[in-house]
């Protein structure tokens, strides 16, 4: 706390200084005194402080009064409160300049009259200083003690936010570093654009996490030492919030790897949990997975943030509680919905909803430059693990297949995975090789992408335009490329038949080439 003064204007009320005259700077009056020095030598700069009320007679500058002008100057600068000057003895007419530099500080210049000894005007004005400091510390002990005892009671955050607002007389709202309103007195308050605001930082463990604001342009010194104890009480307020939000975050997380990892939990165990974690069974949930550089999803990038609020915002609408985990280099995605229809069976429901999450989050993934996503089937909570595994497969096989996507979805690939686990019955290898064994020996040979061409011109259903695009060539490149094939392979590319049999086995190299 700042030691506490007594303004120029009440000093000049006491019995010693009432013959003291104001020559200049009388819109400095309301400066406030802290200290009282006396000045006998020029050199003056290296002691001068904040609020100190400098008395002299000028006697160490009578044979330079262009000292004077300096003097006020570097009073000025260091904050200083006012120069009391008795000028009778050595100083007979005070310079012109002087008297406008302490017009443009507004820096009061006092004359008192040489009869007044310093002692009486220095025993004066500190007992005053002393009487005002005290009453400000027991004012302040008492605002400490009450806004302490509302955090060791375990109030809350609205009821500090009140006995602020009570002890201040002014609105007052806590904002976090997004500009959203944490807490406010009156609750719901509307900010008054007509009054000027005071801002405040609030930190937690070091960390910027929001902003005080006071609806008052102007506050004294007691509001400003009830603003220091407030910001102190809000920043416990709110690290008991973050203590308690860390904590339920660990246990959330916990949770998630439990369900995710398939560890042994029967499902009352599951639901239990669950709802202890505000985590409904009565949802269809959906597991999604986001890669993406190590830049990228860090905790506190634009792109998590994006991600977080826009399924935060959505989670809201739908009345159920989402979940958002860090997961190594990925973000793994518990995106719920209410369940419209009964669930019958676990693994073979229905479910209505009129848009669904891929449906939201596609088009923000699919802007940002070296992301993709891959999402699980539908679930209840308790086979989660299902979905995630879907969703890891999605993403590895679908980036196999087409390594120019972002978005992909196990619905999608779900018969390629099939066609993989079923080779480790079937005598599949061979009968690839005998489909497109001569066109990778060519590539081999020659270097070039034929065998890639092919299932590009397959995938996009035989267009010369699509498979250009796709392999960053013209289309003409691609029609060469597509009668090599013909010749090399012998292949009918008119025959739908053959063009299903070559597009499984190219699928089916791809996989396996890469596992």
């Amino acid at each position: 706390m700042d030691n506490a003064g007594i303004t120029l204007r009440e000093l000049l009320r006491l019995p010693v200084l009432k013959d003291a005259k104001v020559i200049s700077g009388e819109k400095g009056l309301d400066r406030a005194v802290r200290f009282i020095d006396i000045m006998e030598v020029p050199d003056v700069k290296d002691w001068l402080r904040e609020g100190e009320l400098l008395l002299t007679t000028a006697y160490s500058m009578r044979h330079d009064l262009s000292q004077l002008p300096e003097l006020v100057e570097l009073l000025a600068k260091a904050g200083a409160a006012a120069l009391a000057i008795k000028p009778e003895r050595f100083l007979q007419d005070m310079p012109v300049e002087m008297l406008r530099m302490s017009n443009e500080y507004n820096l009061p210049i006092i004359e008192i009259p040489s009869g007044i000894p310093y002692m009486d005007i220095t025993h004066a004005v500190m007992e005053q200083i002393i009487d005002k400091q005290a009453s400000l510390l027991r004012r302040s002990d008492e605002v400490y003690k009450t806004l302490t005892k509302l955090v060791l009671e375990n109030r809350g955050i609205q009821a500090v936010a009140d006995t602020v607002a009570g002890l201040l007389k002014s609105q007052i709202r806590v904002i976090d570093k997004t500009g959203a309103a944490i807490v406010s007195s009156p609750p719901a308050v509307v900010p008054d654009v007509s009054v000027d605001k005071r801002y405040w930082d609030i930190t937690v463990d070091k960390q910027f996490v929001g902003k005080l604001i006071i609806e008052k342009e102007h506050l004294d010194e007691l509001e400003l030492i009830c603003v220091e104890h407030a910001r102190l009480v809000f920043s416990l307020e709110l690290m008991r919030r973050k203590t308690a939000l860390d904590t339920e975050i660990k246990l959330r997380g916990d949770f998630i790897e439990e369900l995710l990892t398939g560890l042994p939990l029967s499902k009352e165990e599951v639901v239990n949990k669950g709802r202890q974690l505000g985590l409904t069974s009565d949802c269809v949930w959906q597991i999604a997975i986001v890669e993406a550089d190590q830049l990228h999803i860090e905790e506190n990038s634009a792109y998590m943030i994006n991600l977080g609020e826009l399924i935060e915002e959505e989670s809201k609408k739908r009345k159920v509680k989402s979940l958002f985990h860090k997961q190594g280099n990925r973000i793994v995605l518990m995106l719920a919905s209410i369940n419209q229809e009964v669930v019958t069976e676990e693994h073979d429901f229905r479910f209505k909803e009129k848009e669904r999450w891929p449906k939201l989050l596609n088009p923000l993934i699919s802007n940002w430059k070296g992301f993709r996503i891959g999402y699980g089937g539908e679930c209840l909570l308790w086979t989660a693990q299902r979905s995630y595994i879907e969703a890891k497969k999605a993403i590895r096989l679908g980036i196999r297949l087409d390594k120019n996507k972002k978005i992909f979805s196990f619905e999608e690939i779900e018969m390629f995975q099939l066609l993989v686990d079923s080779s480790d019955h079937t005598i599949m290898d061979a009968f690839v090789q005998k489909k497109i064994g001569k066109l990778c020996e060519y590539d081999t040979d020659h270097g070039t992408e034929l065998v890639t061409s092919l299932y590009y011109y397959l995938a996009t259903g035989g267009s010369l335009l699509d498979t250009a695009k796709q392999l960053y060539i013209h289309r003409n490149s691609v029609k060469y490329r597509i009668d090599r094939i013909k010749a090399i392979a012998g292949i009918d590319l008119e025959n739908f038949q053959e063009r299903f049999v070559y597009y499984f086995s190219l699928i089916y190299h791809f996989l396996k080439k890469m596992e």
